[in-house]
């Protein structure tokens, strides 16, 4: 084994599965195990004073969840459903408690394995994208998968800076 092996804690992990999803041209990726469902967009009861990237409420067989729009989280401008909008539902865990949460994107595509080792950080320069939403980006089959950190897309922005 070389050293750079032997001191690689990412060196011989096994790979980890991620759904593609696209906004425009980009593609990023949600780890699998956060994914519930994948869906038609359903129709969505908007809430007064919500943020921009979570404008309403959806019910999916019963279960009432947040809409987050990924494309407004990720900054980027809106855009009506087409035939490929889908809706991730996933389900994540923050401090002990689980919750389901809808998640809108252009389009969602296939299951990839990334090596653990594939995964670079994000440049900082060079994104047009946040990079407090991004855990790393990495190159499958001739295009760049930008891998998101869905905990933090989910968490409300920070208050402005005073001056």
């Amino acid at each position: 084994m070389s050293q750079a092996a032997a001191t690689d804690p990412a060196a011989g992990a096994p790979p980890v599965d991620f759904l593609t999803v696209s906004l425009g041209q980009d593609v990023f990726a949600l780890k699998v195990e956060a994914v519930h469902e994948v869906l038609d967009p359903p129709p969505v009861t908007t809430v007064p004073n919500a943020p921009d990237f979570a404008p309403g409420l959806v019910n999916v067989r019963g279960n009432i969840m947040p809409l987050i729009d990924l494309r407004r989280r990720l900054a980027m401008p809106p855009v009506a459903d087409t035939e490929s909008s889908r809706v991730i539902v996933s389900r994540v865990e923050t401090a002990g408690e689980g919750f389901y949460v809808a998640i809108k994107a252009d389009a969602v595509h296939e299951v990839v394995s990334l090596d653990r080792g594939a995964v670079e950080p994000v440049p900082e320069n060079g994104t047009r994208w946040p990079l407090r939403f991004l855990s790393g980006v990495a190159r499958q089959g001739g295009r760049f998968v930008v891998l998101l950190d869905l905990e933090t897309v989910l968490q409300p922005d920070p208050p402005p800076a005073l001056n």
